[in-house]
């Protein structure tokens, strides 16, 4: 196991997504700042140990939303109407540059439909059209109605959460309390890839909640254990995800970090 980076943002980590490519070692961040009030992205390569851009995105405010990443690009949504929680304009980002390539007033994203091509949607009255759209332009094209099936490859593998009332969270802390000589886990987060056991969890340590990265083989050897964040309000939710081989992490709402599990 190598410790592939880190990487520590002034801004909080809101949401973190990997490229849908499985070859590839790009993931996208959205990033916040609730002082400011201001929303920024950022694009990190673990490969390459980079961060290879971070800006605020031409036509985006704090309502924009980090929703896909494909095609060489992200996309976000935007939400003109904060007090309606639905999406109104597709924004595409060009992932070598960060800069905005493409807006479509009025237009949600489905899904990718392959081939280079989104499908998209935009209201008509009380339903929607769905049209197609070029991924690298934005232009809008007829729905084909012999559209490939989505693919269901999954790329990304997130943990379950375990808490008390679970039938297996007694046996998971008590395996965590002797691996670590005594933490009480009160929410578990599992992950397996073997020979590899992840665990990232949260115990009550001096009034406050702490969280902590557990990783073991099989055979119960210990090969990291590390503290992630504490004075935490409550227990986050994907603080963890696994792409093939590399496992992100969040530490202290505004670090990324990544390790590659090596076999």
């Amino acid at each position: 196991m190598q410790n592939l980076f880190s990487f520590r943002f002034s801004e909080n980590i809101w949401r973190v997504m990997p490229d849908a490519n499985p070859d590839s070692s790009l993931w996208a961040i959205e990033l916040r700042n609730a002082e400011r009030h201001e929303v920024s992205f950022a694009v990190i390569d673990t490969d390459h140990l980079a961060v290879k851009w971070q800006r605020q995105v031409e036509g985006t405010d704090w309502w924009t939303s980090l929703t896909a990443f494909s095609d060489q690009h992200i996309y976000l949504h935007n939400y003109r109407y904060p007090e309606v929680p639905e999406p109104t304009d597709l924004l595409a980002v060009n992932v070598e540059t960060g800069f905005l390539s493409w807006i479509l007033p009025n237009h949600l994203l489905i899904r990718n439909a392959g081939g280079g091509l989104l499908e998209v949607a935009t209201k008509q009255g009380d339903s929607f059209e769905h049209l197609l759209c070029n991924a690298s332009t934005g232009e809008l094209l007829p729905l084909n109605a012999e559209l490939p099936e989505p693919d269901d490859e999954i790329i990304l593998a997130e943990p379950v959460r375990y808490i008390g009332e679970n039938m297996y969270f007694e046996r998971l802390a008590q395996f965590i309390n002797d691996a670590t000589g005594g933490h009480t886990a009160v929410a578990i987060d599992y992950l397996e890839k073997r020979p590899y056991i992840i665990f990232s969890y949260y115990i009550y340590e001096q009034d406050k909640t702490v969280q902590y990265l557990l990783i073991v083989t099989d055979q119960k050897q210990q090969v990291l254990h590390e503290k992630l964040s504490e004075e935490r309000e409550g227990t986050g939710r994907s603080t963890m995800m696994l792409k093939a081989s590399t496992l992100v992490y969040l530490k202290n709402s505004n670090e990324f970090s990544s390790l590659t599990l090596s076999y």
